[in-house]
């Protein structure tokens, strides 16, 4: 059974679209109520927010934040309708292999919220060392936040044991 419709739309995903620089969102219509695909998606994906109230659940992939609804998924940013086709397959094949694979999988129900990036810096060790690519550990948090970060990229929090404790409550964070 299909999760989606074979159809999509383009729409700008910000207020102002830049002509030199265009952003859209993808909208696919689900072609069934996607609500009992979200707490298996909760399990597995990279998840930035779910909230099972709504129900809502977005999440990080392949470079793409996907916003999960009962009735459609959110795919962006994209620049054109080339990309965004090609998103879509991506994310509906990774969506369809989640629902047919939910046998195997431990649905998690409960929300989740990534914390601010300033919760996040109060984790790290606050060295500005670089060592994970950014400049500061403020802008390292910012990534975290974006999930365009791994925790395991800061290695001192990783090295030095008396980092230990902070390192275990930012990876439940993102566990």
């Amino acid at each position: 059974m299909a999760l989606l419709r074979a159809d999509f739309r383009l729409e700008p995903a910000s207020c102002y679209v830049d002509a030199r620089c265009p952003r859209y969102k993808v909208i696919v219509p689900a072609e069934t109520d996607l609500a009992p695909l979200l707490p298996y998606l909760n399990a597995v994906a990279k998840v930035m927010y779910y909230d099972p109230g709504e129900p809502a659940l977005v999440f990080k992939f392949q470079g793409f934040k996907v916003a999960v609804r009962r009735d459609n998924v959110q795919i962006g940013p994209v620049p054109d309708a080339e990309i965004g086709r090609r998103a879509k397959e991506k994310v509906e094949e990774f969506l369809e292999k989640v629902w047919a694979e939910r046998e195997n999988i431990t649905p998690r129900h409960d929300p989740r919220t990534l914390p601010p990036p300033l919760e996040i810096y109060r984790l790290l060790p606050g060295t500005n060392c670089g060592q994970c690519g950014e400049l500061t550990c403020m802008a390292f948090a910012v990534k975290l936040c974006a999930l365009e970060a791994e925790p395991s990229d800061c290695r001192p929090l990783y090295e030095d044991p008396k980092f230990s404790d902070r390192r275990r409550e930012l990876e439940a964070f993102f566990s």
